[in-house]
């Protein structure tokens, strides 16, 4: 039974990338490096087996991006606003996610290795066969997330947010969780026994349950 992403499927031979992102640009089996020029916004752009390394992409606007067969490579995509972008078989290794926004996107067979992602944010995101590993992910916006068959492993998940959340047959192994907000929607997911302790003060907190001393016992008048 499959349980991870499958891995981009790349041609043994990539031809160079254009020198300039443009708008509705389709990229077919190339290799783009860091000396492509990419403008604030781009829209339309379509990469298929294709690899980008050492991409300067901060602070960049996708409108309409589609991914397929891609590799990322050690690419600075913090800020940049992917909203409702389709990546299938698509890897990010040591690259740069911090605060990255994948608002409404469908991810499927996508793996995220090596990587700070501190802040992303994938509110209402689709996500089936997606795995993050070794990653910062502290404070990350998981709201209405729903995520399938998914693994965050290893990972920095100390105050992030997974309210109203759907994450089916998803594991946690090995993630800080401390202070991890809306833990009522992990119904479904599995964890390791180390992270019994921190996840039940969180339950604890969402249900309102107060934890404190016994009171004394009354005394007969």
């Amino acid at each position: 039974m499959k349980r991870r992403p499958e891995p981009p499927d790349l041609p043994e031979a990539l031809e160079p990338a254009p020198g300039v992102v443009g708008g509705g640009a389709v990229w077919d089996c190339v290799e783009a490096g860091a000396d492509v020029r990419v403008p604030e916004h781009v829209a339309g752009l379509r990469v298929q087996e294709s690899r980008w390394v050492g991409g300067s992409l901060a602070g960049v606007r996708f409108t309409g991006l589609e991914c397929r067969d891609t590799e990322f490579v050690q690419c600075d995509l913090s800020g940049a606003v992917l909203d409702s972008a389709v990546l299938s078989r698509v890897v990010f290794t040591d690259c740069r996610l911090t605060g990255t926004v994948l608002d409404g996107a469908q991810l499927t067979d996508v793996r995220i290795s090596d990587s700070a992602a501190d802040l992303l944010s994938l509110r209402m995101a689709r996500a089936r066969f997606v795995l993050v590993e070794n990653s910062g992910l502290h404070a990350a916006d998981l709201y209405e997330f729903d995520g399938e068959h998914c693994a965050f492993l290893g990972c920095d998940l100390g105050e992030a947010s997974v309210e109203a959340a759907r994450l089916r047959e998803t594991d946690l192994h090995g993630c800080t969780v401390d202070g991890l907000r809306g833990a009522l929607a992990l119904r479904g997911a599995r964890i390791s026994p180390d992270q019994i302790v921190p996840l039940a003060a969180a339950l604890l907190d969402e249900l309102g349950v107060q934890v404190t001393e016994q009171p004394p016992k009354a005394g007969f008048a």
